[in-house]
């Protein structure tokens, strides 16, 4: 239960992971990425959720990131690190090291792969609470785990100390907003598919939301969501919500995520890089078909 824990709220941004065509790692761009969100005016970051490729970074990888996220950040937001895994004592040492290396919390999907029931999720979560001790960001995304926090399971499991918010994700708005009534007085409640419903998430309470494709690609466009909404002006919010849910629909039928939104952030002069296998970089002809999507929506390249 969050009991002032934290105070995590607007908009946050999980962030791509470059790497180098090699596949190594291209920290340089991963620090003037996240330099990038910061001017653009996110208020945290996520790091190594499925947007990064989580999948893919061996643990000392993860960790890597994790400080060069807390370096960069450098106290202008928290950062929050994904140290999601299978194995409960992998994700409880990673979560340590998380927290030693300045991270604000972690973010902790349920195991995926095991199969596992609602009584070993529950204390999965308990036993990372217990000795790592540190904020957890609950992150609810079922067509990836298998495993779907309902509102109903929620209400018992905000009860372990350090759960403190909750990224929903699953692909009912209905289940948004039921937990955000559910839970939203014990964890701070932030949507998922923002691009779809940052600001009805926001309407019904969410107390912030977690984007990426569309914050990486459009910048202060879409990360201002938040902040439109807060100001009272639902008219660009509206437009906003509109722009954001095209690019999102128009890129989804391009390639496999998130190569399709480092490809968009290669040709907006960013820095996304390649993706890790298996995960291949687009085709040229997707490459085009990107182009088409971004001069489509009138997105043209920021400075950074």
């Amino acid at each position: 239960m969050n009991n002032g824990k934290v105070d995590w709220h607007g908009s946050y941004v999980a962030v791509v992971t470059p790497f180098r065509e090699s596949g190594e790692i291209d920290d340089a761009a991963f620090r003037q990425n996240i330099e990038f969100l910061l001017e653009q005016g996110a208020d945290g970051v996520v790091v190594s959720g499925c947007t990064g490729e989580s999948w893919a970074l061996s643990a000392d990888e993860r960790l890597r990131l994790f400080g060069a996220a807390v370096e960069t950040v450098a106290g202008r937001g928290p950062v929050i690190a994904g140290t999601g895994g299978v194995s409960t004592q992998a994700v409880i040492d990673l979560s340590v090291s998380a927290r030693a290396a300045g991270a604000a919390g972690v973010m902790v999907l349920p195991p995926y792969y095991c199969m596992a029931g609602r009584r070993e999720v529950m204390e999965h979560y308990r036993a990372i609470s217990d000795q790592a001790r540190v904020p957890i960001l609950l992150y609810n995304i079922p067509r990836r785990t298998g495993f779907n926090m309902t509102p109903a399971f929620l209400d018992e499991l905000v009860g372990i100390e350090w759960i403190v918010a909750i990224k929903e994700s699953s692909n009912d708005f209905i289940q948004t907003a039921e937990t955000i009534q559910a839970v939203g007085d014990r964890i701070n409640v932030f949507t998922g598919h923002s691009a779809e419903r940052a600001v009805p998430a926001l309407l019904m309470g969410a107390k912030g939301y977690v984007s990426s494709m569309e914050s990486q690609i459009m910048g202060r466009d879409a990360i201002e969501m938040f902040d439109v909404v807060a100001a009272g002006d639902l008219a660009d919010a509206r437009d906003r919500q509109h722009r954001t849910l095209a690019l999102d629909q128009r890129m989804r039928k391009v390639g496999t995520f998130p190569a399709n939104l480092k490809a968009a952030m290669n040709l907006l002069g960013r820095r996304g890089g390649y993706p890790r296998r298996p995960l291949l970089p687009l085709t040229k002809p997707e490459v085009e078909q990107v182009r088409e999507v971004l001069a489509g929506l009138n997105v043209a390249p920021m400075a950074v």
